[in-house]
């Protein structure tokens, strides 16, 4: 039987996919050079899918598995300014083993007059319920408090103040010893947003320090540990929860279970990921380009081989199944790379940056994720992969036995195109379907495509530019814009391989610029020094005149100030209410309040009238506007807040227009002095200082006020904003390593498209030669056109980088564009280093090539 033959006649698809098997499996065998690119594309698009996806379910497992631990208990009850009641701790202890803590802020002292503000937790001999206190020394907390007046202090405390453990620790009036430091707490992401280090004492010491006073901003949490391990049972804890809002409807209590300990975090880890899955699903099409371009390239070195094969008589559905067959099989190495990398993600972060995770990730594999990664690499391949196969396929035996270097033309491989669609709706119903949140989803993939879009669409543009305006001097000039111009030019290779992981990058470069320029400003012209929280209204003259007696041009301001949750917003429960996910922070925990006469400074009324002064009728509120919208309220609606154990109904007179930038004292709610003049309180102050003030008559300002207002806590804005950049940039660190791995990836892609061309660069590189250009002009014509593609990239990515910035800070965070020339200059020169690094080895290698081969080939 003749070759032939044995390719013509196989009746069966079965033997037709044994054979193509048999064929595809030998060639591979024989080399399969310029796959490489193949296997890696496909490994890092599925790896970064794969990684994403892991990591958000190890983070949600570590929420579901810790939950007790993290909030303190089965079920915790918190509450501002009061203890719970007799009638409210019976029922407590009722339902279970109970621990009582008290949080709040307080001023830290030492002997010598040094002081720092602290995070003070003082808990009772329950504490805690589950987990451990990690006491690095003396190792253990119940012999740390083997005295009396002890606490505990994280090593940072002992650091700022110049202490050692046995030194004397002032709080409020209360004269402490510090008996050991202070490591991990079970219950820490309980704790609301830390300002110092924190501080553990007992009960018995939290008496003595005096700061237990009406009015105090002290947050009392109650954890119960339920017994026989009703706490498994969701259900349980749901009837626990009607059960105690409906015995105690105005106790203000908001109340968690282990099933959702930490809301806030899961909210800003989705958050996180929503931009991650964009990186992701970028880094996967991005992928895809290079798989395309390496299957091309592929495909073009075996036409030769195709021609053989059709001329023993093999059909266009044999060939196509063949190099399918190679295909898949590289796909399957490359996805199977790509989910080992993304299972050991979790892993690998949890190691190298165990000390800043909020929590122990969950290390292990985690399947769904996996196998949403291996079908969206899958689903990629066919995508990029079909067409270029099919379009091989149909090519007559004549045309591909011509040699040259045009493209020629196939018959309709309509089938085809319609196959990769699929593929691609397919690949995009996937993305929205693994999606908690499937509208952003299907909004970050359109913006995927369309960005896609532009930059292919700048790319042929570019090369069809250079081929309508020839230039003929210099050489090198007019060489590198005759390859631009081209048909395998790499215009379109750069543009879309670099241009999406340049731009992510100085987007986020000019949005942290921004960001860090809105907090400067601020708080250079209009923000106060210090914030002073529990000022007693009978000594805020002494606390001035302390104050102004050592800088008597210092200005200073007070507000009541009180703490209180919203219950109902129009006579409906918060927890039924329907709010913009923009606004629900409001509702979520207790909020700062207040009462005046007066229009605060920093806000203006821009709806309804304020009360007059004087106003003796039915509670009124005053609200922030933009909030009160979000929360579905208007003018004369009706909301009912909870302060000290009472629901107050107030209506709403007006809305105000804030400037919270300004970091004056204001309030999303102010009410009517009748409201609450008769509430227990403390006063909020500020303190303002001349510019210019030295740091010397600073100290001496906050220690004189420490010593003789001891209970009062001192904040100050310029430590909050320090923090507040620090942890800014950490955000933007991680949202830019993150963004990097696409510009990777499209080194990747890039490498990928230059290795496709190397044998059109090489055949011209030899024709230059014979033609009598020197190794220098060549050098500098490769040069000149990587340099210039690059450059076109990066000026591309600047102008869609700064049009998304300036969008994002105007329009989602409100907040005015500055353009950093320096991160662009920077981003510039990345992208030009990277593409002459590139076009470098490119040269190298072209110019090794001895001329005489090709030339006796010819």
């Amino acid at each position: 039987m003749t070759a032939q033959a044995t390719l013509a006649d196989t009746p069966s698809s079965s033997g037709s996919g044994s054979l193509a098997l048999k064929i595809a499996l030998r060639e591979l065998r024989a080399g399969a050079g310029g796959l490489a690119v193949f296997v890696l594309c496909i490994a890092l698009g599925v790896a970064a899918v794969a990684a994403i996806g892991s990591l958000a379910a190890s983070f949600d497992k570590a929420l579901a598995n810790q939950g007790r631990l993290l909030i303190g208990g089965d079920l915790s009850f918190e509450v501002i300014h009061r203890q719970a009641t007799a009638e409210e701790s019976a029922a407590l202890h009722d339902l279970g083993q109970v621990s009582a803590s008290a949080s709040f802020r307080a001023m830290a002292r030492g002997l010598d007059g040094k002081s720092a503000l602290t995070e003070v937790k003082a808990v009772d001999g329950a504490y805690p319920l589950y987990g451990e206190v990690n006491v690095i020394e003396p190792g253990d907390l119940g012999a740390a408090w083997q005295e009396q007046n002890t606490v505990l202090v994280e090593p940072v405390l002992l650091e700022r103040l110049g202490l050692e453990i046995g030194d004397t620790l002032k709080i409020g009036e209360a004269t402490t010893k510090v008996a050991g430091t202070l490591g991990q707490q079970p219950d820490r992401l309980a704790d609301r947003l830390s300002y110092g280090p924190k501080v553990l004492m007992s009960r018995d010491t939290l008496d003595e320090t005096g700061l237990v006073q009406p009015g105090s901003l002290i947050r009392w949490t109650y954890r119960v540990k339920l017994p026989n391990d009703a706490g498994t049972d969701r259900r349980k804890l749901e009837t626990i929860r009607k059960a105690m809002e409906a015995a105690f409807p105005q106790s203000g209590f908001a109340i968690r279970d282990w099933t959702d300990p930490a809301p806030s975090l899961r909210r800003d880890a989705k958050r996180f990921t929503q931009f991650i899955n964009f990186v992701g699903l970028t880094a996967l099409l991005l992928g895809g380009i290079g798989v395309g371009n390496a299957i091309q390239s592929y495909m073009a070195k075996k036409r030769d081989v195709i021609a053989t094969f059709k001329c023993l008589g093999a059909t266009s559905g044999l060939v196509l199944k063949v190099y399918l067959i190679q295909a898949v099989m590289l796909a399957g190495i490359g996805i199977a790379i790509g989910l080992a990398l993304g299972a050991f993600a979790p892993l690998a972060i949890a190691t190298l940056y165990e000390d800043a995770l909020p929590l122990p990730l969950a290390v292990e594999p985690h399947p769904i994720p996996l196998i949403v990664a291996a079908l969206a690499g899958l689903l990629t391949m066919v995508l990029f992969v079909l067409w270029p196969l099919g379009r091989a396929s149909l090519i007559s035996p004549a045309r591909l036995m011509r040699s040259g270097l045009t493209d020629e033309r196939t018959r309709s491989a309509t089938p085809f195109a319609i196959g990769s669609a699929a593929a691609g709706l397919a690949l995009f119903v996937l993305a929205i379907a693994s999606s908690e949140e499937r509208l952003v989803t299907a909004a970050i993939s359109l913006g995927i495509l369309v960005a896609f879009g532009l930059l292919l669409g700048f790319g042929i543009l570019v090369q069809r530019y250079a081929a309508k305006h020839r230039r003929t001097k210099p050489p090198s000039v007019a060489l590198a814009w005759a390859s631009i111009g081209a048909p395998g030019s790499l215009a379109r290779a750069i543009a879309v391989s670099l241009g999406l992981g340049l731009g992510l990058l100085i987007a986020v470069a000019l949005i942290h610029g921004s960001l860090l320029a809105e907090i400067e400003s601020h708080v250079e012209v209009d923000a106060p020094a210090y914030y002073f929280l529990d000022v007693e209204p009978d000594d805020l003259g002494a606390f001035e005149k302390t104050a102004k007696t050592i800088e008597p041009d210092a200005k200073m301001d007070n507000a009541p100030m009180l703490r209180g949750r919203i219950v109902e917003l129009k006579g409906v429960p918060v927890e039924e209410a329907e709010v913009s996910p923009d606004t629900r922070w409001v509702i979520s925990g207790d909020r700062g309040l207040t009462y005046t006469d007066s229009v605060p400074g920093s806000s203006e009324v821009e709806k309804g009238e304020w009360w007059p002064k004087a106003y003796d009728g039915p509670p009124l509120v005053s609200f922030d506007g933009e909030l009160a919208r979000g929360l579905g309220l208007d003018i004369g609606d009706m909301v009912t807040v909870n302060i000290l154990g009472r629901n107050v109904e107030a209506k709403i007179a007006s809305m105000r227009k804030i400037d919270w930038e300004s970091l004056a004292i204001n309030f999303v709610m102010v009410f009517s002095p009748n409201t609450l003049q008769g509430a227990p309180h403390r006063l909020v102050t500020t303190l303002e200082l001349p510019k210019g003030t030295a740091p010397e008559t600073e100290a001496k300002i906050i220690q004189g006020l420490a010593e003789r207002f001891p209970l009062v806590t001192a904040i100050k804005i310029g430590d909050i904003v320090d923090a507040a950049k620090s942890m800014l940039a950490k955000l933007m660190a991680a949202i830019s390593a993150t963004a990097g791995f696409t510009l990777l990836i499209g080194a990747a892609v890039l490498a990928g498209a230059v290795s496709a061309g190397q044998q059109r660069r090489t055949y011209l590189a030899v024709l230059y030669k014979t033609l009598g250009a020197t190794r220098r002009q060549i050098l500098g014509a490769e040069l000149i056109e990587f340099g210039l593609l690059g450059l076109a990239t990066a000026v591309l990515a600047v102008v869609i980088a700064t049009v998304t910035a300036w969008a994002l800070c105007t329009f989602a965070f409100d907040i005015t564009f500055v353009f950093d020339p320096w991160a662009a200059l920077g981003t510039v020169g990345l992208a030009l280093a990277l593409v002459l690094s590139v076009g470098a080895i490119t040269t190298w290698r072209v110019l090794s090539v001895k001329a005489a081969p090709y030339l006796r080939a010819e």
